[in-house]
């Protein structure tokens, strides 16, 4: 009986509660759904609103668009390119900023190449570096030694160029990774 006793509130209780949170999440779908739909409706952006939108020197531009900006016309002699080209596609979803999930795809990719390239530059660097000093340590004539020196000083120099080069990659690197999370972009997007 006694047991009865303690159970029969607990179960009530847990009862009481399910039932409250299987409601709140029905009450957090349908304004997930509002929000939604309303993000959806607000598409265009007013003149005012172009300032917002406006890219400074510090951030990457669109991958697809040739140089120059999107609202300069073509120079002379260029042909006008398709317009629907230039546009991404309407259901593919943006961040927050209005990019969309190939901008984004295509700038974590071109930087984590750019990473990638310059590691490989670092270990070809190494290599050369090693293959120098064997043929420096191996020569008897000190005139070609001095002008096997020079050139090992020079591929030092272009080591530390690299190493300069690639901690400036990394950090662009994860500066975008950032932004991307900051503007909203979705995980998936700034995978590798």
């Amino acid at each position: 009986m006694k047991k009865l006793a303690v159970l029969l509130p607990m179960a009530l209780l847990i009862a009481f509660v399910s039932a409250a949170y299987s409601q709140s999440l029905a009450d957090l779908a349908n304004k997930e759904k509002d929000r939604r739909a309303e993000i959806k409706d607000n598409k265009v952006i007013t003149n005012e609103d172009v300032a917002k939108f406006k890219r400074t020197a510090a951030e990457p531009s669109l991958p697809d668009q040739p140089s120059g900006t999107a609202d300069s016309p073509p120079a002379e002699g260029e042909e006008a390119k398709d317009s629907r080209a230039d546009k991404p596609d309407p259901d593919e979803p943006t961040d927050y900023q209005g990019r969309p999930e190939s901008y984004w795809r295509k700038t974590m990719a071109d930087a984590r190449q750019k990473v990638k390239d310059l590691t490989n530059e670092s270990n070809v660097i190494v290599l050369a570096i090693a293959d120098m000093q064997n043929k420096f340590y191996s020569m008897d004539d000190g005139f070609k030694r001095e002008t096997s020196q020079r050139d090992l000083q020079k591929t030092y120099y272009h080591q530390d160029m690299n190493k300069e080069n690639l901690a400036k990659a990394k950090a662009q690197l994860e500066a975008l990774e950032n932004e991307a999370r900051k503007s909203g972009a979705l995980p998936g997007w700034i995978a590798p």
